[in-house]
């Protein structure tokens, strides 16, 4: 096994370890529950809506969590395999300035947008003093497990909405949400004054790390240590035009891109000043463009739930209700139920109104298929979703404020009237 191989091993081995650091476990259950608290109000919105949550808020943070432990594995091997020091990298700043921002806007829990502004201030004022190759490399590889953690989980937190839409009027589609706490392993140099008698010591090639270090204070030999650090990312998108999953597959390659761009710059800032502003500006603003240009698309594309001409298509359906256990899909289209033709919700709701078994007639979203579904409901409510009809109001905003962010967009609103 090679130097690298023995480093990746080491990281591996360490990474359990991480939470028997009392600071860190206090740091992490801090995140966990700002986490928690976001699927807590998906949860409420759905119930709001629809009567009952399709996302359950205890359900969904389990799932974060083992995901954010994945993810946090993965981001620890880039960043030591790069080299990503945090000497003098001001990440005592980065989580709370993130914990800030998440009150005006959940998706601002991103270190892209924390790091830029303590990176900007050093840039500008001098202060505080950080390591913006560093910090910048670090929010890139962070970046590159949640474009991974976005691949395999963004379209598994997904509610249903009715957005607004000026010109087509309320449209079909999915709020996309997800959150993450991420326990990391990252490095430290640290000065030895003999490490001859030094065990575990691995020497790596002289072209390590891709990230300059910055020098650690003390005399001696100056060697790299591992230490853990907790970290959040947050994930938010809209689905319109494409099923929630091929969005997150869209979103996850942009956020690929834009991490692999990211470290580069870090990189060449390690070797050329001047590429610290091109870094810094960078994170920031490609983030958002990944962002805003993706809801854009979603929003001006043909959507991919829209009305049929010769039944009712489903949006979706709540989970455990009749519709669910009768194994409706999203994008099915219902053509006639107890044998009568629907051609609205209306039509649905009205021939289902009786309890007791039913036959769907139902046609598959590509059209290729027909089959029979046997519908079986007592008192509850059908749990079908179906996509906007002519007439329907949008549900709920497509934007999500943090707390602060409401606040300051009601003061605004009462200062216009």
């Amino acid at each position: 096994m090679g130097p690298l191989g023995e480093l990746l091993l080491s990281v591996i081995k360490s990474y359990p370890g991480i939470f028997l650091n009392p600071v860190v476990d206090a740091l992490y259950l801090v995140v966990l529950g700002l986490v928690a608290v976001q699927y807590g109000k998906i949860q409420s919105i759905e119930e709001r809506v629809y009567g009952k949550a399709k996302n359950k808020a205890v359900y969904q943070t389990a799932v974060s969590i083992g995901y954010g432990l994945f993810g946090g594995l993965l981001a620890s091997v880039l960043l030591v395999l790069v080299g990503v020091s945090i000497n003098d990298a001001g990440l005592g700043y980065l989580l709370p300035i993130a914990l800030f921002l998440f009150l005006f806007s959940p998706r601002f829990l991103c270190f892209s947008y924390s790091g830029a502004l303590v990176s900007l201030s050093y840039l500008v004022f001098g202060w505080p003093k950080v390591n913006v190759p560093a910090m910048m490399a670090l929010v890139a590889c962070l970046h590159a497990a949640e474009s991974l953690l976005i691949r395999l989980s963004g379209s598994t937190c997904a509610t249903p909405l009715y957005l607004a839409d000026n010109e087509r009027g309320a449209l079909g589609g999915f709020s996309l949400q997800r959150f993450w706490p991420i326990p990391l392993i990252v490095l430290t140099v640290v000065r030895i004054p003999d490490v001859t008698g030094l065990e575990g010591l691995i020497h790596l090639p002289d072209w390590w790390p891709l990230i300059a270090a910055a020098e650690a204070p003390g005399v001696g030999v100056p060697v790299f240590t591992m230490v853990p650090l907790v970290a959040a990312l947050g994930y938010g998108d809209l689905s319109v035009s494409r099923a929630p999953r091929e969005k997150a597959r869209s979103t996850s390659r942009a956020l690929a891109l834009f991490s692999f761009l990211l470290l580069l710059f870090s990189m060449a800032a390690s070797r050329w000043s001047g590429f610290s502003w091109v870094a810094v500006l960078f994170a920031p603003i490609a983030h958002e463009v990944v962002i805003r240009v993706g809801a854009k698309e979603e929003l001006a594309a043909l959507p991919h739930f829209r009305a049929a001409p010769d039944g009712v298509m489903v949006l979706d359906v709540i989970e455990g209700s009749p519709s669910h256990k009768a194994r409706l899909n999203r994008g099915d289209v219902i053509l006639a139920a107890r044998g009568v033709p629907v051609r609205t919700r209306e039509d649905l709701y009205l021939v289902l109104k009786e309890p007791g078994p039913a036959q769907l007639l139902v046609r598959d979203y590509a059209g290729k298929t027909m089959r029979e579904v046997l519908i079986n409901r007592e008192s509850e409510p059908i749990g079908v979703i179906t996509v906007p009809q002519l007439g329907d109001q949008p549900m709920v905003s497509t934007v999500s404020a943090g707390p602060l962010g409401q606040l300051f967009k009601n003061l605004f609103r009462r200062f216009l009237g």
